[in-house]
């Protein structure tokens, strides 16, 4: 976030607040109902950056804590989006969000919990704290275990074409020349993604982004006390970059994107490219080679570093933290989140590197070369504030494209990008009647409910099922912005899933559904249920979790010989295989179906209409 837009963000935040006529009233009632439930068990709400986590992460929480009744939000991965989470007063109790940066969360700052003095935050390598720390020492915000981003290395195309393996920058660049005498690309990198130019761009210079001057330049970006690069700081980045680009041959490279360095790369046609420890294990050469991740290449080999960026983050509301029961509760859960034990249920794939002292997680034995850079606390954490993103690719596209000719040209352009303006938010709709995201047993989650009967009406379909946690927070009755209207679904995450099927079919969705178990749409609790709409459903609570007693249409039993056009939203990769080969059907393109949040923005933005009401879908006993 530019720092000319801090001041117009608070008048928007003034704004909304004045258009949401009760809604202060309404969330303080709300709040304090919200920490019991009628078993007695204290609620903690917990917004999830991805569906990623609902993977047996959300079920650990709750077999740890079997006292505590979570309520499990999919959040739109932005910090922005727990902006207006905040404008409404509505912040859950523990965030989380993997795209991140101080500098964009600046405005959450007297919102969130003061992590600095706690046990927790002792447990963190000083070097990797000093990254989540604003100039005033507040630590708002503590990292998991992280993904690590450098050079993966084909070392038998090296060892076939006898190139040495490189140790350094100049190395680097030898063996990039050694490979094009062959035929062979040396390095590629997908320099259309907005995160490869950001890491390229950092990771090839991290000893001078970590240099004093670096040090404190950061530091004073994520506080947002300035928008401009450090020219001593930066000058040598892009010095650097147009060096690698003129010798390694990347100016072709502008347009290609994720997939295509890894399938060159695969069939040996280049010896190196930009990845993470995943893609070491994803994409292995031509099947016997081996494969390693090797760092990014400073000027001397004591200059080399791995680039990480952490599966999330993860913060705590100050809502509530006035109790020492409650604060108590809070903080022993973020610690489970964050411990070793936590931490292996995110890095299941022996893929992923602890920030933390007390934490040793297991690596795949390609990756056991970053042994020593652990050990030495090598792993920087990216800068990955919103600006850096969009700026890098937009410089980098340039640099690329010969459109910049100069490394003084590179740093004034993207000093120029930083300081320019954004447009401000104006309210672009209003919602005449909010609904509560909490769920009940007679009624359901209203909000989803809405949200889904809106989307099954603008797609046309018979019913449409959904995990009721892709809509993460309450609607609000007031005024929204086009990309607050965004929020209302999440909009990073997720997939509309268009397909047919007999009323006998349905009833083997809900059931296969509700049985599915270590499945990113998992139901693990109330909160993760899924919502019918177009349908009833009559659900009964056992000790392994749910079972389904019957489903109707209108309060008659469904026709089961029917067939009926359905709309199916959660997640794709892992949820949909898993019921698509119990049930038996075939779906529609994924292009064919928009978006969620598109749909709502199409209901609410550019037709002018309400949100469909909600229903009372379904019955648990």
């Amino acid at each position: 976030m530019k720092m000319k837009k801090l001041v117009s963000s608070l008048l928007v935040l003034a704004m909304s607040v004045s258009l949401l006529a009760g809604c202060g009233s309404k969330e303080a009632e709300k709040g304090t109902e919200a920490a019991e439930t009628a078993e007695g068990k204290e609620q903690v709400v917990v917004a999830l950056w991805g569906n990623q986590m609902l993977d047996g992460y959300t079920e650990y929480l709750c077999d740890k804590f079997p006292d505590v009744d979570f309520k499990f939000e999919l959040a739109t991965n932005s910090t922005d989006y727990y902006r207006f989470r905040q404008d409404h007063e509505d912040m859950p109790d523990i965030l989380t969000v993997r795209r991140f940066a101080l500098k964009d969360a600046v405005l959450l700052k007297d919102y969130l919990y003061d992590l600095g003095d706690t046990e927790l935050a002792s447990t963190y390598y000083g070097t990797y704290l000093d990254n989540y720390t604003y100039d005033d020492g507040t630590v708002n915000w503590l990292p998991a275990c992280a993904e690590v981003d450098s050079f993966i290395i084909n070392e038998s195309l090296f060892e076939e074409y006898d190139v040495p393996l490189p140790t350094d920058y100049d190395s680097f660049i030898a063996a990039c020349e050694a490979f094009e005498k062959v035929g062979i690309r040396g390095y590629v990198s997908d320099f259309a993604s907005d995160f490869t130019c950001m890491e390229v761009l950092q990771g090839m210079s991290v000893a001078k982004l970590l240099s004093m001057e670096g040090r404190e330049w950061r530091q004073q970006y994520e506080s947002g006390s300035t928008n401009q690069l450090s020219e001593e700081v930066w000058m040598p980045v892009f010095e650097k970059f147009f060096d690698m680009t003129e010798k390694a041959g990347l100016a072709e490279e502008a347009e290609m994107v994720n997939r295509e360095p890894k399938e060159m790369f695969t069939e040996g046609k280049a010896a190196m490219y930009r990845g993470t420890g995943a893609d070491v294990i994803t994409f292995p050469g031509r099947g016997e080679d081996k494969v390693s991740l090797l760092p990014y290449f400073g000027d001397t080999e004591n200059d080399n570093w791995y680039l990480t960026y952490p599966a999330f983050q993860v913060a705590a509301s100050n809502k509530g933290m006035d109790d020492p029961q409650r604060e108590k509760l809070i903080l022993d859960i973020m610690t489970a989140m964050l411990n070793q034990e936590g931490q292996e249920k995110i890095s299941y794939g022996k893929n992923m590197i602890p920030y933390n002292k007390n934490v040793t997680l297991e690596l795949l034995p390609e990756l056991e070369n970053l042994r020593p850079y652990i050990a030495e606390n090598k792993m920087y954490i990216r800068l990955a504030s919103n600006d850096m993103f969009s700026v890098s690719q937009s410089v980098v596209q340039q640099i690329l494209k010969g459109e910049l000719k100069t490394p003084k040209d590179a740093f004034d352009a993207f000093n120029s990008e930083l300081e320019g303006e954004d447009p401000e938010d104006q309210v672009a709709v209003h919602v005449d009647t909010g609904y509560s995201n909490e769920f009940t047993a007679e009624h359901g989650n209203q909000a989803a409910s809405a949200i889904c009967n809106t989307m099954r009406e603008e797609i046309g379909v018979d019913v449409l099922f959904a995990q009721s946690c892709y809509i993460a927070s309450d609607i609000y009755e007031g005024g929204y912005t086009e990309k607050d209207v965004e929020y209302l679904s999440k909009n990073d995450g997720g997939w509309l899933v268009r397909t047919d099927l007999t009323g006998d079919q349905l009833y083997q969705l809900v059931e296969e559904t509700l049985a599915l178990k270590a499945n990113r749409g998992a139901v693990c609790n109330d909160s993760t249920l899924y919502v019918s709409s177009g349908f009833e459903m009559d659900i009964a609570r056992t000790e392994d979790g749910y079972t389904l007693n019957k489903l109707t249409q209108n309060g008659k039993d469904l026709d089961r010989f029917a067939t009926y056009s359905v709309v199916i939203y959660s997640d794709r990769d892992w949820y949909m295989p898993a019921v698509q080969e119990k049930v038996g059907f075939e779906v529609m393109p994924i292009e064919t179906v928009p978006r969620a949040y598109e749909l709502i923005k199409q209901r609410l933005v550019e037709e002018k209409k309400q949100l469909a009401e909600p229903t009372d879908y379904i019955t648990i006993k």
